[in-house]
């Protein structure tokens, strides 16, 4: 196993935008190009994030190419406006409604560079995290996307509607029982709206974010997706 990490930069809109590509060079081919879609940025969402950097380095060594990034304005991507000002926003209400739509389109962009890197007919998966669930799902219902991973929604934040999680493709839940932006109740709330094919897995004696248990939840949403090619 040879797993290569390449520093790559893309644009969205008229932005550069940091990100991170991971495969293994040792194979002949790809068997499928996952996006993984952070957290909220000011709460701790970048590429350095433990639950992103572990799916990241587990997809590669699993087989799939990996792509993470950082949204506009975090770490070497350029910024269009004062995130200072956009947190104090955040902090004050609990979102930023212009930021976070920018972040739906920083998720989009990088979507269109992964599709057509190396070979342009590979599968792609999307996974969301916390914050990242969001545009990872409206993505999956406006792109042909094969599989898509959800960890953690934040459901005490934002709302999920049965219409947003309707399309019909293969897609797995993960939360922890002790998470207190995803109550118990609410993912089953959740996953009971889905249709199949789905999956639910709960990680228990963990939080939000997963500390101590990254491993075991990269492995768990990597055989989700291994899955795809049985």
């Amino acid at each position: 196993m040879d797993i290569q990490e390449e520093n790559v930069f893309f644009a969205s809109e008229t932005l550069a935008l940091a990100g991170r590509l991971a495969y293994d060079a040792g194979l002949a081919a790809t068997s499928a190009k996952v996006l993984i879609c952070p957290p909220h940025p000011f709460l701790g969402g970048d590429m350095e994030n433990n639950v992103v950097r572990q799916l990241h380095l587990t997809l590669a060594a699993a087989g799939f190419m990996a792509f993470c990034f950082n949204y506009r304005g975090i770490g070497q991507s350029e910024s269009d406006r004062d995130l200072q000002q956009e947190q104090r926003l955040f902090w004050e209400n609990s979102t930023c409604p212009d930021y976070e739509a920018c972040i739906h389109d920083d998720c989009r962009a990088a979507l269109q560079w992964l599709e057509p890197a190396w070979t342009a007919d590979t599968p792609v998966h999307l996974v969301g995290y916390s914050f990242g669930c969001l545009p990872a799902l409206s993505l999956s219902r406006q792109q042909p996307i094969q599989r898509l991973a959800l960890i953690s929604p934040p459901l005490t934040q934002w709302t999920i509607t049965k219409e947003q999680v309707s399309t019909p493709l293969p897609r797995a839940l993960f939360f922890a029982t002790g998470d207190f932006a995803c109550p118990e109740t609410d993912i089953e709330t959740l996953y009971a709206q889905m249709p199949e094919p789905k999956s639910l897995a709960r990680f228990v004696d963990s939080d939000h974010f997963f500390i101590g248990q990254e491993t075991q939840l990269a492995e768990a949403v990597c055989r989700f997706l291994v899955s795809a090619d049985d």
